[in-house]
């Protein structure tokens, strides 16, 4: 197959990451791709892959789409929504949304004809109830991760975040939380964004333990964690989360979207007012913390990987093509 796939933005996010990540599986399964992108710094995942950059506007954008179309036998299209629409080839669409009222108003006028793939069940049915019919559950997946010797020589419990610092994300809300916490602890943020040094100021103000790393390499941060922690207002999937699975990680994460899906048994999906209490429990239980890390890693082993994702996505394209 000769595949499309368009990123409207050039983050080092989740979004990006996992498109790299597909992309490179089915280059390997001997699939032509080009990936479509705005110049930025997440252009470094797709270091072994043909990119084209994206220009600005919409309109320059579908241009550029329809004329490289010819060549190739379809597009998959993510975030996007104002990029969708009728290009006389097969269109896949993966929303990567947070769901807020107007991201529902985008989907449905925009993505009625397409072929869509979502992440959880929770958000198949949030797209049915828009009036669309054509979904697939999919969900993303993470590279085998390496092997890296946990780092346990420290005194107090390890509490970790790896993602973007930004509203969305609720990490004041658990600064909040964070306040009622009397076990001790130290709280490590990793990544960067626009909310940073608010937060900064939200934790001196408030006296926590908490130290802003910067942006990480995900698996050297995360063995340095005992509990990874994901406070969420609204998430699609969470990549983060995931990798926090494979290291073997206690998870502790708000109860938002389709996360107590994600996440099963293998950790704590609580309201954002019970953040604390769910800490303060894998805090203070080691057999706990051990228990929840042992369903973490078979978990992630039975639904999470590389080699999950990019089978049905590619199963998926062929039976577009064959249809």
């Amino acid at each position: 197959m000769k595949i499309l796939e368009v990123l409207p933005y050039g983050q080092r996010g989740g979004t990006e990451k996992a498109v790299s990540i597909l992309s490179q599986g089915l280059i390997e399964r001997d699939h032509k791709v080009t990936v479509l992108i705005p110049d930025g710094p997440g252009i470094t995942f797709f270091k072994e892959t043909k990119l084209e950059l994206l220009p600005p506007g919409c309109l320059q954008r579908r241009k550029m789409i329809v004329n490289l179309l010819k060549e190739y036998d379809l597009v998959h299209i993510h975030a996007a929504r104002e990029l969708v629409k009728d290009y006389n080839k097969p269109v896949v669409f993966t929303p990567h949304s947070y769901y807020n009222q107007l991201d529902r108003l985008m989907v449905r006028v925009f993505a009625r004809k397409a072929q869509i793939i979502c992440f959880t069940e929770w958000e198949k049915m949030m797209l049915t109830r828009l009036g669309l019919k054509k979904i697939t559950v999919i969900p993303n997946g993470i590279l085998q991760p390496p092997s890296l010797e946990k780092t346990n020589d420290r005194a107090l419990l390890r509490i970790g975040y790896l993602g973007r610092l930004t509203k969305d994300k609720g990490l004041d809300m658990l600064f909040k939380e964070l306040v009622k916490l009397e076990e001790p602890y130290e709280l490590v943020i990793a990544g960067e964004g626009k909310e940073e040094e608010n937060l900064k100021h939200q934790a001196r103000i408030l006296k926590l333990p908490v130290t802003f790393v910067g942006f990480q390499e995900a698996y050297a941060f995360l063995s340095t964690l005992d509990i990874f922690v994901l406070p969420s207002r609204t998430e699609t999937f969470g990549i983060a989360l995931v990798e926090a699975m494979s290291q073997g990680l206690a998870l502790v994460a708000a109860d938002v979207c389709g996360l107590k899906e994600i996440v099963g048994s293998a950790g704590l999906v609580v309201s954002h007012h019970s953040l604390a209490s769910a800490l303060k429990k894998v805090i203070r239980d080691k057999d706990l913390r051990e228990s929840l890390g042992n369903r973490a890693k078979e978990r992630f082993a039975k639904c999470y990987t590389s080699e999950k994702m990019v089978t049905e996505t590619e199963k998926l394209y062929l039976s577009l093509l064959q249809g």
